[in-house]
């Protein structure tokens, strides 16, 4: 087993990391958890290059508010030679899109109809090359937790969820979303509808095979 570092702005990116490791690259076993919120990630990305060129790093951030994930991972890596093994993997929008690209289990946790789902559909990102995305109006969090957690059928899910006053998410939104990640979310399902999902995939899939 390879011994990885993993970075994650958020209990959910970290949670989401450990998913798709466990399903597409049994051969990384993850040495440690990186503490960094999102507003940290970028003046500590030198520290992880560096450890990258002893043991993987393996990172995923949010898009936010940059056009494409090019333009995200290039400001992230601005002025370093980034190691072969600094694996940058950028969430468009954000990782809660990637949750909801799994539509049908995504649909089943909340207890709505699919068709109230988000679709993805083909976007152009500021490259030459439309990219495959979930189609969301705001960003995937905001959207969760300020629109479509209210058509649950789930009263505890919905106030565990659901934005309360000035608070963007409930207070047991990661207890809640934890769980649907390691037991129900299937990125084999939503990679289909995410394009930088897809591309996560595949990165871990070469890191793997690197090293099995």
């Amino acid at each position: 087993m390879k011994k990885v570092y993993i970075v994650g702005e958020d209990d959910v990116t970290k949670a989401i990391i450990r998913k798709i490791m466990g399903k597409y690259a049994p051969a990384l076993e993850i040495q440690a958890e990186l503490p960094a919120r999102g507003s940290e990630i970028k003046h500590k990305i030198p520290e992880f290059n560096a450890l990258a060129a002893t043991a993987p790093v393996i990172l995923l951030t949010d898009l936010d508010t940059d056009d494409c994930a090019p333009v995200t991972k290039s400001r992230l890596i601005e002025g370093l030679r980034r190691q072969d093994d600094f694996i940058i993997n950028i969430a468009v929008d954000e990782a809660e899109a990637w949750l909801m690209a799994d539509r049908v289990n995504f649909a089943r946790f909340l207890g709505i109809d699919i068709e109230k789902m988000p679709v993805s559909c083909p976007q152009k990102q500021g490259g030459m090359k439309a990219l495959t995305e979930m189609q969301i109006a705001t960003k995937a969090s905001f959207y969760l937790t300020h629109s479509l957690i209210l058509e649950s059928t789930k009263a505890d899910l919905k106030e565990q969820i659901k934005s309360h006053g000035r608070k963007c998410k409930g207070k047991e939104y990661n207890t809640a979303l934890l769980p649907f990640i390691a037991n129900q979310w299937n990125p084999e399902n939503a990679k289909s509808n995410s394009d930088s999902l897809h591309r996560m995939i595949s990165r871990l899939q070469a890191l793997n095979a690197k090293y099995s």
